[in-house]
């Protein structure tokens, strides 16, 4: 019964937007070699809320989202990427993913 509880309050989100935010939260915070304990207090959030967002559980405000893209160095949109290609953000020491080039879509 405890199960179906917490299934209510946070029931698993299968939007396309939700599962890369988790994926790259998770993501970003290995490449740091950090545990979620380490990423809660950066954030100035419980080790839980880094589980349910990990796992896409959670329904972050704008305001967390924010947040975590400070936390990690890259541009808030990039968090939302499922290429897993997220680019450090300029002038940033914080470690992301490999770098990708744009194309102009035009060739030579």
């Amino acid at each position: 019964m405890a199960n179906d509880e917490f299934e209510k309050r946070f029931p698993a989100r299968d939007s396309a937007a939700v599962v890369a935010l988790a994926t790259n939260i998770r993501r970003l915070r290995k490449l740091r070699g950090w545990t979620q304990d380490r990423l809660a207090s950066e954030l100035g959030i419980e080790q839980n809320a880094v589980s349910l967002l990990e796992n896409g559980r959670a329904n972050p405000t704008l305001i967390m989202i924010e947040g975590i893209s400070r936390v990690f160095g890259v541009r808030l949109a990039e968090l939302l990427e499922t290429s897993g290609r997220v680019r450090k953000v300029e002038g940033s020491p914080n470690i992301a993913g490999p770098s990708r080039r744009r194309s102009s879509g035009r060739t030579s």
